[in-house]
């Protein structure tokens, strides 16, 4: 779905950053023209970093010239603060120093502003969203084949399962996976005391299995009513506190999540054939009425 999504720039989120109210209406204008709906607007630098702070956005659309922190300050900001997030800077002076300045800080593109009007700027946030997604995962497929160590590339699986039960289905939300990220800082005391105890004991005993661990474990996250999501975000602070403390799983942390979430389902299950049981005893319990008989009068 991203990479279908980089190929079709229409249901990217954009913010664009333009002072002039003039201009801003032909970026508007220019990408709904070409089916782009999805759009934030600022007309300052300080604007455009609130917006990031709250909003999710795919690409920026970045006029060069912008009153008090200039285009090329901002760049850099965002790419301090959202290094993967890619930025095209507009203008509308076509000067060579000014692309070769941009583009040495960090921007993906550069487009003049006479380009808005054509397909151009569509090309461009095509071509930017594709490097972006072949990046990514580039990324990610190094990390899997190399010897990095198991615990390193549980947390990196981890933080992409929370990637994809944090966002609706074909967008992506860089706000929400932050968010998901930071869910190990909650206070989540016991439970994930529990499922840090569970990891450990799993990786003391292995290849035995930590039954009674696991059975307290699951038992507690049913109770709790733990979505999917709450699961693998304090399996991912369990990692990272394991992480911190240098402990090296003789296997893949994951499979102990699978292993896991097996039980809930299993316990699950015989919760809910208990509750069947006891609801067809109760119906062969209950009088049964017949036709023509006189209703029960009260004593």
């Amino acid at each position: 779905m991203a990479v279908l999504q980089a190929l079709n720039p229409k249901n990217s989120a954009v913010l664009v950053v333009e002072d002039d109210p003039d201009d801003a209406i032909i970026v508007r204008r220019a990408l709904e023209a070409f089916g782009i709906h999805k759009m934030h607007l600022a007309e300052t630098a300080e604007e455009a970093l609130r917006v990031l702070d709250q909003s999710s956005c795919d690409i920026v659309l970045l006029d060069y010239n912008l009153p008090g922190m200039n285009g090329l300050r901002l760049l850099e900001r965002i790419r301090q603060s959202w290094p993967r997030l890619p930025v095209v800077l507009i203008t509308g002076l076509k000067d060579e120093a000014i692309a070769v300045s941009v583009m040495k800080a960090g921007a993906a593109d550069y487009v003049a502003k006479d380009d808005l009007l054509t397909s151009h700027v569509i090309r461009s946030l095509q071509a930017t969203l594709r490097d972006r997604i072949t990046s990514g995962e580039e990324e990610r497929r190094a990390v899997l084949s190399s010897g990095a160590d198991k615990l390193s590339v549980a947390i990196e699986e981890a933080e992409w399962q929370l990637d994809v039960l944090h966002r609706p289905a074909g967008q992506h939300d860089d706000t929400a996976s932050r968010n998901a990220r930071e869910y190990g800082q909650e206070d989540i005391g016991d439970l994930l005391q529990a499922f840090s105890r569970y990891l450990e004991m799993s990786f003391a005993r292995f290849p035995n299995p930590a039954r009674m661990e696991e059975e307290a474990l699951a038992r507690m996250l049913m109770d709790r009513g733990s979505s999917p999501a709450e699961i693998v975000a304090v399996y991912l602070a369990s990692l990272r506190a394991l992480l911190i403390e240098d402990i090296q799983p003789p296997f893949s942390p994951s499979l102990a999540l699978v292993q896991l979430l097996a039980r809930i389902v299993d316990q699950y299950q015989l919760t809910l054939s208990l509750v069947a049981i006891q609801g067809n005893a109760s119906s062969r319990g209950a009088p049964q009425s017949r036709p023509g008989d006189a209703p029960a009068r009260a004593a």
